[in-house]
């Protein structure tokens, strides 16, 4: 009896241990994600992207105006509001992640049109979302935001 429990509680610990994530495999995952939704934005466009990526009960605060609090909320701001011939690229600088919580922080480039339409431009800025792990492991932002910067965006250590 004494050797079946002791099976037992050796069984339950290494299953245990196993389903776990350590911080390092989840910060991984969580730059993989952002690089997988940025190229999903370069592929199928800027708004199915934040759509796709998005939690139930996100919150994407807009420029000037009030945040768009929700996913169905979102998804009839991007329908209002719809991208024009812009593309958004970015790029994960900094990512931590532990247990159903991240963030990544980043630079990002808007390429679009100057504002009388003649020209080509580029905007840049740096970006910072926070993440929630769903149940099957993936990540959808919770909060997604950024500003302008005057130029491309790195990070020195101080």
């Amino acid at each position: 009896m004494r050797f079946f429990i002791s099976a037992l509680l050796v069984i339950f610990f290494l299953y245990s241990c196993k389903g776990e994530l350590n911080t390092t495999e989840l910060r991984d995952s969580l730059i993989q994600t952002d690089k997988d939704f940025n190229i999903m934005a370069g592929e199928k466009g800027i708004a199915e992207a934040f759509i796709y990526y998005a939690d139930e009960k996100v919150i994407k605060p807009a420029e000037g105006k009030q945040p768009v609090v929700g996913k169905f909320a979102l998804m009839k701001w991007y329908e209002e509001n719809p991208p024009g011939n812009e593309r958004l690229v970015w790029y994960p600088l900094r990512a931590e992640a532990s247990g159903n919580l991240g963030y990544t922080f980043g630079g990002y480039e808007l390429h679009t049109k100057t504002i009388d339409g003649l020209r080509d431009t580029v905007y840049y800025g740096n970006y910072v979302s926070v993440w929630n792990r769903k149940s099957d492991g993936s990540w959808r932002y919770i909060i997604d935001t950024g500003n302008s910067t005057p130029g491309p965006v790195s990070i020195t250590a101080q």
